[in-house]
């Protein structure tokens, strides 16, 4: 029983990295698209402008649902395996927030 807990804890958390791998390509995606919205826009182009910022937005939407999943299976993860308060903070003065 106990080695198929650990099984499944491994697959959340794989899952949870797929998320988080998919969420920063999306971004990735997003800030390339609202820099070519930027560019076309400064050269006058405004209908390039805005079909590169409607793709910015949808990668930004993506990268957000991503995100939202992760955030639900670490709440999983969370809920089944009450770690302790020391595992989930980060040390003083890491810089994370």
């Amino acid at each position: 029983m106990v080695d198929e807990n650990k099984l499944i804890e491994t697959a959340y958390v794989k899952h949870m990295s797929d998320h988080y791998k998919q969420a920063s390509e999306e971004l990735l995606h997003a800030y390339q698209r609202n820099k070519e919205a930027a560019r076309h826009h400064e050269a006058g182009a405004f209908k390039a402008a805005l079909h590169h910022a409607k793709l910015s937005k949808h990668h930004s939407f993506n990268a957000h649902e991503h995100l939202k999943d992760a955030l639900v299976i670490a709440e999983k993860l969370e809920s089944a395996q009450p770690w302790s308060t020391s595992v989930l903070k980060p040390p003083s003065g890491s810089g994370v927030h």
